[in-house]
């Protein structure tokens, strides 16, 4: 604990600055023995004089020169912080950083991100793609403000606060005759070849239980690491890819057909991941608390 205090520091400035003990007590709206014995603690403490006090004139010793730039730097360093932390109280600056999945990040953020850059223009928003493993790992780690994503099981680390409940589909080239269908199940699509995320991904891992529950082992094409690549190559006839329906955007002219899978345990939950304990700052808050109204509008737009 350091021994001088604040108020202090303060009167000593002030009565530097108002080369008097009285206009100090004035402008600080205190005693004159008051500001006295503020600076005589001081001193006390210092174990040096800041002084040379005579009936006419107060002025600084070499010690008391030393400290009046010392204090000053102090004091604005103490007063720029405060203000920093007013300013990000008060969303005129900050910085949010959020982990996203993939799926999330392509379909529902991008419209609440430019919502919130329009209200919030002096927020900066960095977010990072990451799968839900990758995800949980940066929250136990303090590298993000929260996270974006899928927890298919209670974790005692992490607080979950629900969005949406994600099914999957079926992304088919449009000459394939299953495109014809309404709804697929797994069963419909294990004989064809499967093109599916990588293993490290929730998407896969889900996949994976999904193909052993119906005795089978999922054994894919292609795998690859972008929802877009497996479209793409989906489109081209090259297999089907499974894929969250969060992840698949509408096909331009109908060239690939994007089919409901009728699996009841393929449903993913996702919502927004933080550390518990973790008090994210105003900005991070706002962020979070503006997703379920897009949630919402997304979910509209696809029904």
């Amino acid at each position: 604990m350091l021994p001088v205090t604040l108020k202090q520091l303060e009167t000593f400035l002030a009565v530097a600055e108002a080369r008097g003990f009285r206009r100090a007590s004035e402008r600080l709206n205190l005693s004159q023995s008051a500001v006295t014995a503020h600076v005589q603690q001081l001193e006390s403490t210092l174990g040096v004089p800041l002084f040379h006090r005579t009936t006419r004139s107060v002025r600084l010793t070499d010690a008391g020169n030393e400290l009046l730039e010392r204090a000053n730097r102090t004091i604005t360093g103490l007063e720029d912080t405060i203000r920093s932390f007013r300013d990000e109280a008060a969303m005129t600056r900050g910085r949010v950083l959020v982990a996203c999945a993939p799926s999330f990040a392509s379909s529902i953020l991008p419209p609440a991100l430019a919502a919130f850059q329009a209200r919030h223009p002096e927020i900066f928003i960095q977010v990072r793609e990451a799968y839900g493993s990758e995800i949980l790992e940066a929250l136990r780690t303090d590298a993000v403000d929260f996270g974006i994503g899928p927890l298919d099981r209670d974790d005692k680390d992490i607080a979950f606060t629900h969005l949406l409940s994600d099914g999957f589909v079926a992304v088919i080239n449009g000459n394939d005759p299953l495109a014809k269908r309404a709804s697929l199940t797994l069963p419909d699509i294990m004989g064809q070849p499967i093109l599916a995320m990588p293993r490290r991904s929730a998407t896969r891992d889900l996949l994976e239980r999904s193909f052993e529950r119906n005795g089978r082992v999922l054994e894919p094409k292609y795998e690859m690491l972008h929802h877009q690549t497996l479209i793409s190559m989906a489109d081209a006839g090259l297999g089907i890819a499974v894929l969250p329906e969060t992840a698949v955007p509408p096909a331009r002219e109908g060239s690939y057909a994007v089919i409901p899978l009728k699996e009841p345990e393929m449903k993913r939950r996702m919502g927004i991941l933080m550390a518990r304990g973790h008090n994210p700052s105003p900005a991070a808050k706002a962020v979070a608390g503006m997703l379920p109204e897009f949630v919402t509008a997304w979910t509209r737009a696809a029904a």
